[in-house]
């Protein structure tokens, strides 16, 4: 954290030379500032590291309303460096720096780090897992070569395929505040929050004549087993004018899920094996534009148990307890999605959208009835509401709602079994 400032000018020098030498090659520096004020009718006190500061959703613990600032209503705040070389014969090499931070307190944003201030039995503020865990670079950090004929490839830390289909598939566009799917990454990273973004990954990406398609491979990277905490994607779409669809696959072994811990200054895991299918389509005109989707995915207990039980940190942080078979039977979840989007005026676009996650039950044994178990089934329902004003092309104004319910296994050891959450604010991009 205390290297960031001299990483950032060291950038920012870049950029200067970049700008003053000729040749075909082009350095570019951009972001979104978005910073709002919102309500939440139960929730834990506001975190400064936490990606999005306050919780939109349900808590366990959330007891109280609070009101404060939160991060990314439309659009997660971010910096981009993207540096392109145009070599000739189509060829271009690139490399794409990109961090996320929170407006409301300035510091990079890190989801693990609030777990990590908040014991278990012992939570003062609002804390979950999150792929953006205190790295310089937590969003975004590869280089590659792409062709206009054959496509591009990246290597580094790289965008899921769920978070590509989800950003332009999701009615809400993966809104921290107003969207599931901005809220949490697990439904993006394939069941795994902190594969939302995927390390260590090689990233195949080609289209042609409206037909797009994608392969990525996370290598585990763990000695004498090549499979152990890899992963595998890929996505199958096609686009035209008016109409998409994208098909996406992904199988992670060994996953790691973390959570608080009573252990103070560390976090409990567990590891689990994933499968993720979704299929999302969307239809638009000069005024409108309807997009939903359907996701499947699959927990199982991991692969490599005792490789795992080795795992003595995460990002950094140290690992309390380790959970190796977290599931009796397989854990299935099962998302539908759906909303439209309305151009009411040049400027002015309104949004509805809902959403449904079905849990099977996943237990030894029958579930009792009225006995809320984390292991039984359950619903998890959201309804959002969201309208956007453009002041400029790079300056909005915006104003949300959100109501989220959950029933059965989802409400276990919750306080309250809904949460209302409302709130407003603006986005910059430049």
């Amino acid at each position: 954290m205390h290297k960031t400032p001299l990483a950032l000018a060291i950038l920012f020098a870049a950029r200067s030379v970049a700008a003053q030498t000729p040749g075909p090659s082009s350095f570019e520096l951009s972001g979104v500032f978005d910073i709002g004020i919102g309500y939440s009718q139960h929730s834990l006190s506001q975190d400064a590291n936490y990606p999005i500061g306050m919780s939109p959703v349900a808590t366990r613990l959330g007891d109280h309303s609070n009101t404060g600032m939160f991060n990314g209503g439309l659009a997660p705040s971010r910096l981009t460096f993207k540096d392109t070389e145009d070599m000739g014969s189509g060829l271009k090499a690139f490399m794409t720096l990109e961090t996320g931070f929170n407006p409301f307190s300035g510091v990079i944003s890190n989801g693990v780090l609030s777990l990590v201030n908040n014991p278990a039995k012992k939570q003062a503020t609002v804390s979950a897992d999150s792929s953006l865990a205190g790295q310089l670079f937590n969003r975004e950090a590869n280089v590659g070569i792409s062709s206009s004929e054959w496509g591009s490839v990246s290597i580094g830390r790289n965008y899921s395929f769920g978070y590509d289909t989800l950003a332009a598939f999701d009615p809400m566009e993966a809104s921290s505040t107003f969207s599931p799917f901005g809220y949490s990454g697990s439904y993006g990273g394939g069941g795994s929050t902190e594969d939302y973004r995927v390390d260590n990954s090689i990233k195949y990406k080609i289209q042609s004549n409206g037909v797009k398609a994608g392969l990525l491979y996370k290598f585990g990277a763990q000695g004498g087993l090549t499979g152990a905490q890899s992963e595998i994607q890929g996505s199958l779409g096609y686009e035209n004018a008016r109409f998409a669809i994208q098909g996406t696959y992904s199988s992670i072994k060994d996953g790691i899920f973390s959570t608080n811990s009573n252990t103070t200054g560390a976090l409990d895991i567990s590891v689990a094996n994933t499968v993720a299918y979704m299929l999302a389509a969307s239809y638009k005109t000069d005024l409108w534009r309807l997009r939903g989707g359907y996701e499947r995915i699959r927990f199982a207990n991991p692969s490599n148990p005792a490789l795992d039980a080795t795992t003595t940190n995460v990002f950094g942080y140290p690992v309390g307890a380790i959970n190796l078979a977290p599931y009796p039977a397989d854990k299935h979840f099962d998302l539908y999605f759906t909303g439209l989007s309305y151009n009411l005026l040049p400027q002015f676009r309104a949004t509805v959208a809902g959403y449904l996650v079905k849990q099977n039950n996943f237990s030894i044994g029958a579930c009792i009835t009225g006995v809320n178990v984390a292991s039984c089934s359950g619903t998890n329902q959201f309804y959002s509401m969201l309208g956007d004003y453009s002041l400029s092309k790079r300056t909005h104004l915006y104003a949300g709602y959100m109501y989220n319910r959950v029933h059965g296994g989802f409400s276990s050891g919750f306080l309250h079994d809904a949460n209302n959450f409302a709130g407003g604010g603006i986005k910059h991009s430049f």
